[in-house]
């Protein structure tokens, strides 16, 4: 094979298919229950997540198993996700399993599986712009079998794995100092705040915060039609960090938010939303200058200026003393949600005088600054080590990170032996399938049918199809790309789960 990129000239250039053989799970029949009442583990896709799975969401039967492409490969087996949102994520099996279509086993032969799993960790991104496919892409086996491999002798694979692994621990104990260092300061944080407000004991009153707003009302209860273009649309989940992302929320008509705006869901400057549906406790002060309106998830609260600054009022919401209020109905059961009658008589504990607010407010920001300061030397440290993985890494495969020994085996001593032992193992295979109860087909169901029956009028993602159906992988591919490009499907992203999602027209 030409080599691409540099290594020690005892390594050469392979090719998966060179040193291991691959092999893509199946699906039975989904419409026969019975078939996933078994024993059998049964992985998904959306259980590869770079970890050793010792046990699955599913389990099938052996009638299952004989009645289908499903077959189970051994504990030890490289796993790697073909497709949908996982595609490129990896697995060890730590049980026999047998799997979906959507996930490819990689069975090496005398090669260090290790070796094999950070190499391609290592060469994910080069690996995903290979991937297949016009509508969604990916890796296809043919893809992953004449995927370029760097073939060291054995005994130097077997150092660098160990000297990855060395590495990578002493990286790790770093990393779990720096996490432990940044939770303290995010402690240090809300303990800032609180004690704040629980130290305001002089000229202080305890008021309804209804007394302290001029008004105080929710945003829409409807929803209406989005569009590409036009005034934003805020919910819960555009409310971030304490600031609106207004680059990726939804967008309405005119003629939609005019309506609204006259119904009273869009906040005036300096007014404060307060989240009260879904994730209870979100605040945010407006300071955008134009126009949006909002869901009524968040209440708008305009605070009465003469008796409370809207940044007192922002950092009180955030405090632990006003959102266990919020958070615990009168008989001290915790809720995910709140009304407005409720929150309008939820109390604020308050300096009368506009001045004492301030220089609280002042304390708190000054506080937030030297300790969000921390935070980010925090975030950056923990960012140069997600580097130094990738360098450790790149410094392996390119023959940085060991030594080379005389006593080592040639490379081409071992893809003899590799040879030898693949094709004993076919050999092996192939009488394993002769005795092996002949299945029969079942009839695939049309991709649009099964969409209909699982997913009427609702998004999914690509791997949830694949988890549906009972197709090939390339009949699946075939269907799907088609359904695509005859525009029978619509594609988009979902901020929520943060993939790729699909709905049938």
């Amino acid at each position: 094979m030409k080599k691409t990129k540099n290594i020690p000239n005892t390594w050469e250039w392979v090719t998966i298919k060179d040193i291991a053989i691959t092999s893509s799970g199946g699906t039975p029949d989904r419409n026969n229950a019975s078939y996933f009442k078994g024993d059998i583990p049964w992985v998904k896709s959306g259980e590869l997540n770079y970890n050793t799975i010792v046990q699955t969401d599913e389990y099938i039967t052996q009638e299952a198993l004989d009645s289908s492409s499903a077959k189970v490969f051994t504990k030890g087996s490289l796993l790697i996700a073909l497709y949908g949102n996982t595609v490129g994520r990896m697995a060890f099996l730590g049980i026999d399993a047998a799997t979906n279509q959507a996930i490819a086993s990689i069975k090496p032969f005398r090669i260090n599986p290790k070796y094999l799993y950070y190499y391609l960790i290592n060469s994910k991104e080069e690996l995903l712009n290979k991937r297949e496919g016009s509508a969604q892409p990916n890796i296809s086996q043919k893809v992953l079998n004449d995927f370029s491999f760097p073939l060291a002798p054995i005994e130097e694979q077997n150092r660098i794995v160990e000297r990855i692994e060395e590495l990578f621990s002493e990286l790790d104990k770093i990393t779990a100092e720096l996490n432990e260092a940044k939770t303290k300061a995010n402690l240090l944080l809300r303990a800032l705040l609180n004690n704040s407000f629980s130290n305001v004991n002089t000229y202080f009153d305890i008021r309804k915060l209804e007394d302290l707003c001029e008004n105080i009302t929710d945003g829409s209860h409807f929803s209406p039609e989005t569009t590409l273009e036009g005034f934003p649309y805020i919910t819960v989940k555009d409310v971030k960090n304490d600031r609106i992302d207004f680059e990726n929320c939804k967008k309405i008509s005119e003629e939609s938010f005019l309506k609204l705006k006259i119904s009273g869901c869009s906040p005036k400057f300096n007014d404060l939303l307060f989240s009260k549906d879904g994730t209870v406790g979100k605040v945010v002060i407006n300071d955008y200058k134009s126009d949006f309106v909002v869901l009524s998830s968040l209440a708008i609260l305009t605070p009465n200026q003469n008796k409370i600054l809207p940044q007192y009022l922002f950092y009180y919401l955030k405090s632990d003393l006003f959102l266990n209020q919020a958070l615990n109905s009168k008989r001290g059961v915790a809720i995910k949600r709140i009304v407005l009658r409720d929150l309008k008589k939820l109390k604020i504990k308050i300096p009368t005088n506009l001045n004492t607010q301030l220089d609280i407010v002042t304390k708190i920001e000054e506080g937030f600054s030297n300790i969000n300061t921390l935070i980010e030397e925090i975030a950056s440290k923990i960012h140069s080590n997600d580097n130094l993985i990738k360098k450790i890494l790149k410094d392996a495969f390119q023959g940085n990170l060991s030594s080379r020994l005389n006593t080592d085996t040639s490379v081409k001593i071992l893809l003899d032996e590799i040879n030898t032992e693949k094709t004993e193992y076919l050999v092996q295979q192939h009488e394993i399938n002769k005795s092996r109860p002949k299945f029969k087909k079942v009839e695939s169901e049309s991709l649009v049918h099964i969409i209909k029956k699982n997913f009427m009028s609702k998004s999914f993602s690509f791997h949830e199809l694949v988890d549906k159906a009972i197709t090939t992988n390339s009949e699946f591919e075939k269907e799907f790309d088609l359904l695509m490009s005859e525009n029978i499907l619509s594609k988009m992203y979902d901020e929520k789960s943060k993939s790729i999602k699909f709905r049938l027209k």
